[in-house]
């Protein structure tokens, strides 16, 4: 009788010593990003290779995660995400997203807040429950300089795209399947048209430059900075980061980066979960971690311009922001406009395509 009730004593105290280390553990885990790891996630990324690979090493290193890419441009992988709505094939899109797209297509994506979002900048929370911004983006234009010096021309800034001795010689990514060249129509217009997205100045000058453009558009991003890379235009409009890996890269002497002397921009690039995602739990852990301090800091080192602008940036080869001329946007004006800007370009396009 004794013993019985010495080993349910006994019992009733592991018992107690085991719920208080579960409720410990339980606390533990709420506290922290739950660490998943392991299975599969499927990505839509439009980012550059170096980013690409940069951050996916990083966490599949860190997670054991194995990764199914669809890589393209932005348009073609929002379209892909709506046309696959009733049976989600990708879990992330990786970049290439903007406020707009929580307007136009805010249901598509899941809502979720990023373990770290707190301990960004204000202006890069995710303060709309769907988008969490993971890089800032600047557009600039990149030159050949071997081409540049055979035709004798300068290039500085958007009126030198007028050139007539440039005719055929520009490549530009189509804006309604680019983000990027989406984001380089509406900097010219706001930076062309002094402020004012809708001026007679602003849509003269895209007028001009599309008949310089000569019918020359690509649907992807890459294929415009590789195209002047490859010495197959003079001058591409782009942006930073995949041609600041150039220089890292030691080819200053071929290529030039260049920031219009009228002026850029520098916009918020989110990642996002796509709605229904079958690799939900892996889906949570990636947008925490393009977020988490770990991975801001390699893209603090890297040719990307990184949104928790608390960490300092660590590449030599960037150029510091403030010798960049800055123009302000209207992110809400574009957001809600961005529909009509694109209509009226295409029909600007059609007119000499």
């Amino acid at each position: 009788m004794y013993v019985r009730k010495t080993s349910c004593l006994l019992i009733a105290l592991l018992l107690l010593v085991g719920s208080l280390v579960f409720a410990t553990g339980a606390q533990e885990a709420t506290a922290a990003t739950p660490v998943v790891g392991g299975g599969r996630l499927s990505v839509y990324s439009t980012v550059y290779d170096d980013e690409y690979n940069m951050i996916m090493d990083a966490f599949t290193a860190k997670y054991g995660v194995k990764i199914d890419l669809v890589q393209g441009g932005a348009g073609e992988l929002k379209t892909r995400i709506k046309a696959e709505a009733a049976n989600p094939q990708g879990d992330v899109m990786f970049g290439g997203l903007l406020y707009s797209d929580y307007l136009n297509m805010g249901d598509n994506f899941e809502t979720y807040i990023a373990a770290n979002d707190k301990n960004l900048p204000a202006m890069f929370r995710n303060t709309t429950g769907k988008l969490t911004w993971n890089t800032t983006q600047i557009v600039n234009l990149l030159v050949n300089r071997e081409l540049a010096k055979k035709l004798g021309v300068e290039i500085k800034g958007y009126k030198d795209l007028l050139n007539p001795v440039l005719k055929g010689k520009i490549v530009s990514a189509d804006p309604s399947a680019s983000s990027s060249a989406w984001r380089q129509l509406s900097t010219m217009l706001v930076v062309m048209g002094g402020g004012d997205y809708e001026s007679d100045a602003a849509w003269n000058y895209i007028e001009s430059l599309v008949q310089n453009l000569n019918g020359i558009m690509t649907s992807s991003s890459s294929a415009v900075y590789k195209g002047v890379f490859n010495g197959e235009y003079v001058v591409a409009l782009t942006y930073e980061a995949p041609c600041v890996t150039y220089i890292e890269e030691g080819f200053g002497d071929k290529v030039e980066i260049v920031y219009p002397v009228e002026g850029t921009t520098n916009s918020p690039f989110a990642s996002a979960i796509i709605k229904g995602a079958k690799n939900m739990d892996n889906a949570k852990l990636f947008m925490d971690f393009i977020v988490s301090d770990q991975a801001q800091k390699l893209y603090a080192g890297s040719t990307a311009r990184h949104a928790n602008t608390n960490i300092p940036t660590t590449n030599a080869v960037l150029t510091p922001i403030g010798q960049i001329k800055v123009v302000p946007e209207n992110l809400e004006y574009i957001a809600k406009n961005q529909r009509a800007i694109l209509d009226r370009f295409a029909k600007i396009w059609a007119k000499y395509n």
